[in-house]
């Protein structure tokens, strides 16, 4: 499947010139849709719409009929990847991910099939991306990901949707090289299956290290970036552009600043403009409205998407999203009148 190479969110991602700031949103095919919860129900849960190719297609492409967003982003979880790992993963209405099998220990470690990663276990992703390519005829572009090895590691480790993070951090603390080879792991089969998605058709990866926020600088450069910084140098093609995201964005950014990357993920909690005054234009920054915000009046709402735009202030380089993913809780026509202010007010500040 060849890739889309022209549009509006690709060039903002360029710091080419654009007429308007292109949007997606995290999480936009989701459960703060109808539409979406009435498939879900049918299909019987979650995971029974990742793997199902044509019924993942359906749930990508809800938010694109629904509204004027620019970029589609696969129907699928950060998770799927244990299966490359013969771990099972599902999901419980209300806990979320659970898996049948935890990475604790070097026995645990030695009893996964390392030497062979079974990437055919995520046929259907790869299916679904083919089937979304067909769909957007090259229309709108397709973003594909992973999480990074780090953040996946807290779940493989824990087993579960933890808060408190409790084995993964004292694996930190007393077995680093057991917690180095787990992430060894993680990072071959993110790479396979990064790159197995590029092959099947996306026109942009992104990278969610969700919980690299958790650890402090020194961990941070070890734990985390150092396998994102691996995973990069290992794309099958560099015409792919690349966003990572992370949470506390703001408190990594003196190290982020000389990532190789094309464009940062924000979250809410951070002044954008800061972020884009220490990082310059080495690469371009997506979001951060915070979510909250969709749950005030429009004249809130257009002053909160001003503020963004106006302390990011330079005319490309910028995708707004929110600062996290969108919750269930979000009417649907709110996401409608977001994208109608930021097409309203986001022109003054473009074209220049």
């Amino acid at each position: 499947m060849s890739q889309t190479h022209s549009h509006l969110f690709l060039d903002a991602i360029r710091n080419k010139p654009i007429e308007r700031t292109p949007i997606w949103i995290m999480r936009q095919a989701g459960r703060y849709l109808p539409e979406y919860i009435n498939l879900k129900n049918k299909a019987g849960g979650f995971m029974s719409l990742v793997t199902n190719p044509e019924l993942a297609c359906e749930i990508t492409l809800q938010p694109l009929e629904r509204f004027s967003l620019d970029s589609a982003i696969v129907f699928s979880d950060i998770l799927v990847v244990s299966e490359m790992l013969g771990i099972n993963l599902s999901f419980v209405e209300n806990k979320g991910p659970m898996f049948d099998k935890t990475i604790r220990s070097e026995r645990d470690l030695s009893s996964i099939p390392t030497a062979e990663f079974e990437v055919e276990n995520l046929e259907y992703v790869f299916k679904t991306i083919k089937l979304l390519k067909n769909e957007l005829d090259g229309k709108k572009p397709l973003i594909g990901f992973i999480g990074s090895p780090w953040t996946v590691a807290t779940y493989i480790i824990e087993g579960n949707s933890s808060k408190k993070f409790t084995n993964v951090l004292k694996m930190l603390k007393e077995n680093p090289k057991l917690l180095h080879k787990i992430l060894d792991v993680l990072a071959e089969i993110s790479i396979q299956y990064l790159n197995k998605q590029i092959l099947s058709g996306i026109d942009v990866a992104m990278i969610f290290d969700t919980w690299g926020g958790l650890l402090d600088d020194e961990d941070y450069k070890e734990f985390s970036l150092l396998y994102i910084n691996k995973i990069k140098k290992s794309l099958i093609s560099k015409d792919i552009p690349l966003i990572y995201y992370i949470r506390d964005t703001g408190k990594k950014i003196h190290i982020l600043k000389n990532i190789d990357i094309d464009m940062l993920g924000v979250d809410s909690s951070t002044d954008i403009g800061i972020i884009k005054k220490t990082i310059g234009n080495s690469f371009a920054l997506q979001g951060n409205l915070d979510v909250e915000v969709l749950k005030q009046e429009e004249g809130q709402m257009r002053q909160a998407v001003e503020n963004i735009l106006k302390s990011y202030n330079s005319p490309s380089g910028h995708v707004f999203n929110l600062g996290t993913g969108i919750t269930p809780d979000i009417s649907p026509d709110k996401v409608r009148m977001l994208i109608d202010i930021l097409a309203d007010i986001s022109p003054k500040y473009n074209v220049k």
